[in-house]
């Protein structure tokens, strides 16, 4: 006879034992449930943030380009503003200097790879400062020709003063139309002059394997490399440009190099430098285009050399290399 009461145990184990499996069965299925969820969310908070990133450095690039246009313009009014000086005083030469200062250590902040929103909110500042300060060297210029005005206006006066007036009027009015068309053609111009980056002067020594290699030692350099980027100007043409070098030896002299084109050239300010040579540089507005030459001497003093670059009738790069 088959007893009951000891088959009722095995059948409560067995029991038992299906339900602790259904319950890790039902676990697992819970914690791979939240690991796939956590792969999804992760995976597009990273995608997000990628997406967050190239679109700060595209702010941060357009913000760039935005700024170095509005220096181009101001540099365009202080350099125009400066043509109309008739009078010469030490407040006017002051002011001149310091403002030719800021621009460099905005050109500077702009020029900078990797730049960041504070550097922008930094030069974005300045530019504004220096936008000021030639308001007021304006004011300034305005009050010498206000005084150079009333002392022509005396003498005038006394010979016939109705036809002198009327002549002064004409005069006046056809000049500030002069003006307005040469400040709308000055900011055309103004805009399309290049801007440079990325500026590196090396010496360099060739073995006689014809390896070059960089120094700095006077005494055993061979040639000096000059490197720079040309940027991109959608207000320029995609054509050929010329840039004119000026190289500035140790002792203040330009320097003059073996099968270079050494002359004369006037800036739009007016005044006349002397350059060490003529480069021509196949430009595209787009993409801009990469400069590199190379000057061979017969002797390289120790010292410092500063070299100017110009272009479109402005000094747009300067960078220099001591010889030890």
């Amino acid at each position: 006879m088959t007893d009951y009461k000891n088959l009722e145990p095995t059948n409560n184990s067995k029991h038992k034992k299906d339900f602790i499996k259904n319950i890790i069965i039902a676990t697992l299925a819970v914690c791979l449930l939240l690991a796939v969820f956590y792969i999804v969310y992760t995976e597009e908070a990273n995608s997000k943030n990628s997406v967050e990133m190239q679109g700060n450095i595209n702010d941060l690039e357009r913000s760039r380009e935005i700024l170095k246009q509005e220096l181009r313009i101001v540099r365009a009014d202080f350099d125009d503003a400066k043509t109309r000086v008739v009078k010469r005083d030490s407040s006017l030469g002051y002011q001149d200097r310091m403002i030719l200062e800021k621009q460099k250590e905005i050109q500077s902040i702009l020029n900078k790879e990797g730049i960041t929103s504070d550097e922008l909110q930094r030069a974005k500042r300045l530019i504004a400062s220096l936008q000021a300060d030639i308001k007021v060297f304006k004011e300034e210029i305005v009050r010498l020709k206000d005084e150079n005005l009333k002392l022509t206006n005396k003498n005038t006066a006394l010979a016939s003063e109705n036809s002198n007036l009327s002549d002064q009027k004409k005069t006046v009015e056809s000049d500030l139309n002069q003006e307005k068309e040469n400040k709308n053609n000055l900011i055309k111009e103004t805009n399309s002059t290049l801007s440079i980056s990325n500026y590196s002067i090396k010496g360099l020594v060739v073995k006689s394997s014809g390896r070059e290699v960089e120094t700095n030692r006077a005494r055993r350099i061979d040639k000096v490399r000059v490197t720079f980027d040309l940027d991109k100007n959608l207000n320029a043409t995609s054509e050929n440009k010329e840039l004119y070098v000026t190289v500035y030896k140790p002792n203040g002299e330009v320097g003059k190099f073996v099968g270079a084109h050494s002359g004369d050239i006037t800036l739009r300010s007016g005044s006349a430098i002397r350059y060490s040579d003529r480069v021509n540089v196949n430009y595209n507005n787009m993409s801009g285009a990469r400069v590199k030459f190379d000057w061979v001497d017969y002797e390289f003093p120790k010292g410092e050399y500063k070299i100017d670059i110009y272009q479109n009738g402005y000094k747009v790069g300067q960078n220099t290399i001591t010889l030890k």
